[in-house]
């Protein structure tokens, strides 16, 4: 099933890519976060999609499965904690703001091809 001719898989990794989910054409994004109102190419209005939250704990959810889980079969985390702790902090939070845009596209491409407008 496909939305506007457009598949699921494409609309994530058009999203993914901080595009339009509809057209692939214009960003998504007017800043780091910020979704722009309707996209200047398509006219769709991408700010009617919820993406408040939704992207921040999936977010959370995938770096902490990244480094956090494997950081409990090494040793070396428990036998020095003043140097890895801080490092594994820094690296989380680093990480998390890096990734969170691309999971905030992905989401965005999500309730697009979804149609999950909320009401305003």
């Amino acid at each position: 099933m496909a939305r506007n001719g457009v598949k699921l898989g494409t609309a994530l990794l058009r999203g993914l890519g901080r595009r339009c989910p509809c057209c692939g054409q214009a960003s998504a994004f007017r800043g780091y976060l910020k979704v722009v109102d309707t996209c200047p190419s398509c006219d769709t209005p991408l700010s009617l999609y919820p993406t408040d939250d939704g992207p921040a704990y999936l977010t959370m959810l995938l770096i902490g499965h990244v480094i956090v889980a494997p950081a409990f079969f090494f040793p070396i985390v428990w036998t020095n904690p003043q140097v890895t702790i801080p490092v594994l902090i820094g690296s989380i939070g680093a990480l998390t703001l890096v990734a969170l845009p691309f999971v905030k596209g992905a989401f965005l491409g999500l309730l697009w091809y979804l149609g999950l407008k909320q009401a305003r």
